[in-house]
């Protein structure tokens, strides 16, 4: 269910029932903060919280959900349907092209950071960035639709972070660096990734209510993941962590493809 109209509907039903909201919190025992904050749109409860206040007001869940008004324009709904379409595939290119791109880092690691064929190597780095990006912003689409702005601006963030990544590994390319900065660079931006994969984490375990229980798995793979690019020696374990990460946020924005196409063709 969507803000505000899930924040308008609960309004009318206290108003309804002759109940002030300090009258509401009594009932259900939840804060004034939060109810008031629901009230007017400005978060999304969980379906948990909702039920919560149902019983309150004695109202039927499943009447209630029937009676808010969820809908969006035609030109919404194929519009985020396609990006989400073009976003599990793209995440599909990014998780193979994923292998080229680690053996190509570990033969230029071994190399003492020459690169044997440059084009190959940019070509490479260029398309690695472009599927990425198409790829999370599929969770920029999603978290837009379900109101879920932690998710929506992390993975902005990620997209701009991984350009920048990428823009690094190419520039190092054409103009050496010492073994030193090398290794500051890469530890200050295995921790910044880390922190952001955290937040990116918990965005998605915030799906779970419009998503199930697959979001709340990949947000919780995430997570750890992020932890280990945090602590920067265990990087590496972060890696391995993001393979079933990204396998179950690939079949995630599949099955957000097929919801926003379901709710477009009931429309």
């Amino acid at each position: 269910m969507r803000q505000p109209e899930l924040g308008k509907r609960l309004t009318e039903l206290r108003q309804q029932k002759s109940l002030t909201q300090e009258e509401l919190v009594e009932a259900c025992n939840v804060s004034v903060r939060t109810i008031q904050r629901i009230e007017s749109g400005e978060v999304t409860p969980r379906t948990s919280t909702i039920k919560i206040l149902l019983t309150a007001l004695n109202e039927d869940f499943e009447n209630f959900k029937n009676s808010v008004e969820v809908n969006k324009s035609e030109d919404y709904l194929r519009s985020t349907e396609t990006w989400l379409q073009v976003a599990w595939i793209c995440g599909i290119a990014y998780f193979v092209l994923g292998f080229l791109d680690a053996i190509l880092e570990y033969e230029r690691f071994e190399n003492l950071y020459e690169v044997e064929s440059v084009p190959f190597y940019i070509t490479v780095k260029i398309f690695y960035f472009i599927f990425y990006a198409l790829f999370i912003y599929g969770f920029v689409k999603l978290g837009d639709y379900f109101l879920n702005y932690l998710l929506k601006i992390t993975a902005f963030m990620l997209i701009g972070l991984f350009s920048i990544w990428t823009f690094f590994d190419i520039f190092t390319i054409y103009y050496s660096m010492s073994d030193e900065n090398l290794i500051s660079l890469g530890a200050g931006e295995s921790i910044c990734y880390g922190a952001l994969t955290i937040v990116f984490g918990i965005g998605l375990m915030r799906l779970q209510d419009g998503m199930g229980q697959l979001a709340k798995i990949a947000g919780l793979l995430e997570i750890v993941a992020g932890s280990f690019f945090a602590i920067v020696i265990l990087f590496f374990l972060g890696y391995l962590m993001l393979v079933p990460a990204t396998i179950i946020e690939i079949i995630l924005l599949y099955k957000g493809f097929e919801f926003i196409k379901s709710e477009r063709l009931k429309g």
